[in-house]
């Protein structure tokens, strides 16, 4: 085993080398708490005909291919991958949060949604975020313990999405994240980084000790060990979701979340039999001559992406005598309208009566899109309307959702696809650690005010049993001929959904080359204020969209796209965002 150890160490130590990371400052929570791993530069990018995985950190991605290797099938390789991932990237995802998967399955030619989602807690209330004065609770003071941990829900869903569409049997499927846990794995240059920006690690003893916070914080090529971790995922692997639901799992979540001495959550016993993993149908709408599928409510990062392309459909982007600026002048303008849409529409359609079916017809696009004018900016973005559709709930949201979750795209070598993102909330999520994982903080996702200003009632507001919106937006894109032809998502908080918006854009409007689709600034309007990533590529489009009249904010805007695009020779082409740790391979 030594051995092993010694040879893991090394590898890791070369692949690190490779990396170099940009000094970007230190964003406020409220924008982007995770940094950018290098500078905008070459995505990695890999290429092969039979199958390809993307995910976030390069052990992942090799235990997903081992399993594609065995003969499992794209869910058998995701949850692989995942259980990894919850492992060396703890700060984004893992079994202590919640996830919504785009499932292909090739033989049927079938989409399938599935919302793996977490709910409120049975005893909460629509004031759970405010103070006695009436006010908002602090962001931080929020998110720290245990009031804003639902109960985890991302073991059930693969569960689900396993027996249905696996091809291994799933006691084979934590290997991997087993030994990397007992023998240990080697410790990231990002993880580094973002375990010195977590202030509420801190604040359980648990937590504070595994990341060694009296030292300084764990350091990049340390060799970790996680026994706990390992305990839990072999109770998962032998029992299922019923491991982490019932018995000893359970009651350690529940005491670790109740017992906070600071924040105590209003978790009980009754909330575990709350986890029911939904599927659902996909939301689909035409954008040129593909098809794009996303994840419907209470995801809103389907509904989103489909919203700008449907305005942006009724102008010409590929068109030559169009300037960039002109694009993505566009560009901004829609996405400004769309979520507009989103912060008064969207939510729970277990708790609303979302008009999906209203915000992505085509004649009401083709409205909105008019709003837009060459060169001039909407100054005060107001929401659709709809004849027939009667809203109680018209307060505005401005929730501030965070950027820490994770991205896995595979296609396998039957040609089934999977675009899963799954989310703890915020870095490191609650902060609280139990049985060697995190717990979430998917709570602070709900609108910490229940009214606006206006004292309208906001449709995104807590409530008992409620799931909190989410901007999760795992995308298929499908050709003319109904073939699977892209599979992409991205973490990144609310804005994800331009991220993925954008990506398509460039895509198919731009004919930009996959490998090359992360090389640009991002971009994004969420409502109000129009963001540019930091950065040289960003400095002149800025400066171009100023003299149209926006208002640009400069910022880190980390994304992590996982791209799978199959090109018309069937080549599958696998792009991970250079901004982040992840990586893509395949196999011919």
């Amino acid at each position: 085993m030594i051995f092993k150890i010694i040879i893991t160490w090394f590898i890791s130590i070369i692949i690190l080398s490779k990396s170099t990371i940009g000094a970007d400052e230190i964003d406020s929570f409220r924008s982007s708490p995770e940094g950018s791993v290098s500078s905008i530069g070459k995505s990695k990018h890999s290429i092969a005909n039979n199958y390809m995985v993307v995910t976030a950190d390069y052990r992942a991605t090799q235990s997903a291919k081992r399993i594609l290797e065995l003969g499992g099938s794209a869910i058998d390789a995701a949850i692989s991958a995942q259980m990894v991932l919850n492992l060396v990237e703890p700060q984004s995802s893992g079994i202590g949060g919640g996830v919504f998967i785009l499932y292909y399955d090739a033989y049927s030619k079938t989409i399938e949604a599935w919302d793996g989602r977490e709910k409120a807690p049975i005893n909460y209330s629509q004031d759970i975020f405010l103070s006695s004065d009436g006010k908002k609770k602090g962001f931080i003071e929020a998110v720290s313990g245990g009031l804003a941990v639902g109960v985890p829900s991302l073991i059930s869903t693969v569960e689900k999405v396993h027996n249905k569409y696996g091809k291994l049997p799933w006691n084979s499927l934590f290997k991997d994240a087993i030994n990397y846990s007992e023998e240990g794995f080697i410790i990231g240059k990002r993880l580094e980084k973002l375990i010195k920006r977590a202030p509420h690690l801190k604040n359980q003893k648990y937590a504070k000790d595994y990341f060694e916070l009296d030292k300084g914080g764990l350091k990049a090529g340390t060799l970790k060990t996680n026994y706990e971790f390992a305990s839990s995922l072999r109770a998962i692997r032998d029992d299922g979701s019923k491991a982490l639901l019932k018995g000893k799992l359970a009651n350690n979540i529940l005491s670790t979340v109740v017992n906070h001495k600071l924040n105590p959550g209003r978790m009980i016993n009754e909330d575990f039999n709350l986890v029911n993993p939904l599927l659902t149908k996909p939301v689909c709408s035409s954008y040129r001559s593909w098809k794009i599928c996303g994840m419907g409510p209470p995801s809103s990062g389907g509904i989103t992406v489909l919203q700008i392309l449907g305005i942006l459909n009724n102008f010409d982007l590929s068109n030559k005598s169009l300037t960039n600026t002109n694009v993505w002048h566009l560009f901004l303008e829609a996405s400004k309208l769309a979520y507009t849409d989103r912060g008064y529409y969207i939510a729970d359609n277990d708790f609303i009566n979302i008009p999906i079916k209203e915000l992505l017809d085509p004649i009401y696009l083709k409205e909105r899109s008019l709003l837009i004018k060459n060169n001039d900016v909407i100054k005060n973005p107001k929401k659709g309307n709809f004849k027939n559709y009667k809203a109680s709930f018209l307060g505005q949201d401005v929730t501030s959702e965070k950027s820490s979750t994770t991205h896995i795209s595979i296609i396998d070598g039957n040609g089934n696809g999977i675009a899963l993102t799954s989310s703890i909330e915020f870095m490191f999520g609650s902060g609280l650690m139990t049985s060697g994982f995190l717990l979430n903080n998917q709570m602070t996702d709900f609108s910490f005010y229940p009214k606006d200003k206006e004292g309208n009632l906001i449709a995104n507001r807590p409530e008992a049993k409620k799931k909190p919106r989410s901007s999760m937006s795992p995308t298929l894109v499908f050709d003319p001929s109904g073939n699977l032809r892209m599979v992409l998502g991205s973490p990144g908080g609310s804005q994800i959904i331009c991220y993925v918006a954008a990506s398509l854009v460039r895509m198919i409007d731009l004919n930009i080359r996959p490998e090359n689709v992360t090389h640009f600034p991002n971009i994004c309007n969420r409502g109000f204020a129009s963001f540019v990533e930091k950065g040289e590529k960003g400095d002149i489009l800025s400066e171009e969209l100023e003299r149209i009249g926006h208002e640009i904010k400069r910022k880190n805007m980390t994304s992590g796209l996982h791209i799978i695009v199959k090109d018309t020779d069937g080549y599958y082409h696998g792009v991970a965002d250079q901004r982040r740790e992840g990586t893509a391979t395949g196999n011919n």
